[in-house]
């Protein structure tokens, strides 16, 4: 087995920039204080704003020249837009990855959905979207295109910003839940169309919902 790859400073730095965007604890809009962050991190103003570079081109920072550099907030036509590039994107997957399914995979499914709907019941909604994350990313993997995970990859940081910003319930994690157990039995069955038309109905019904709340949380916007 080939070692583990070092992570090099920029990288470290852009993995907790993203960490603490994720999380909330760097919401969506706000401005980034790189004097209190680069010491936070105890790291120089070169690597940090390397990283910071790296995520702007993510579509994560803004950097608004002589303002300084923000977490990107999203209008209501940007968080569709993601939604509906994120339903062709993720069902080209399904497409891909279901041939590609063995049983073991299929047991990593139940095991990672296992483990989701056991964090909503005790009320860990950090767990469950972490669970929610690898269940994407392994459909993603699975699919064999590079292309295509990289750049789902990307998006999917972008929906959690959105999600963030809509206060997503726990209501909704709930029916997400239960819609991508019905995936599952269609990937059992390795039934490629019910698997896709379920995957397109559990983002529109996710979409739906966050645009709603969105809204609700938002009316000026």
């Amino acid at each position: 087995m080939n070692a583990p790859r070092h992570l090099t400073l920029r990288e470290r730095i852009y993995e907790e920039i993203v960490r603490l965007i994720v999380s909330g604890e760097l919401p969506s809009g706000v401005s980034i204080d790189e004097k209190e962050l680069t010491e936070r991190l105890q790291v120089s103003r070169t690597p940090f704003r390397e990283a910071i570079g790296t995520l702007a081109k993510e579509g994560l920072i803004e950097i608004k020249p002589y303002r300084g550099f923000f977490v990107r907030s999203f209008a209501p036509k940007e968080i569709d837009d993601l939604y509906e590039l994120r339903k062709t994107l993720e069902c080209f997957a399904v497409e891909l990855a279901v041939p590609q399914m063995s049983d073991r995979h299929i047991a990593g499914f139940e095991r990672i959905l296992d483990e989701a709907v056991a964090a909503l019941h005790r009320g860990d909604m950090e767990t469950y979207g972490v669970r929610d994350k690898e269940f994407h990313e392994t459909i993603a993997e699975l699919s064999g295109s590079a292309p295509l995970i990289e750049t789902l990859a990307r998006l999917a940081l972008q929906i959690q910003i959105c999600r963030l910003i809509a206060n997503e319930s726990r209501d909704l994690a709930e029916r997400a839940a239960e819609e991508r157990d019905q995936i599952l039995q269609a990937f059992r069955a390795r039934d490629i169309r019910r698997a896709k038309a379920l995957m397109h109905a559990h983002i529109s019904d996710v979409q739906q919902a966050v645009m709603a709340r969105f809204q609700k949380e938002n009316p000026a916007r």
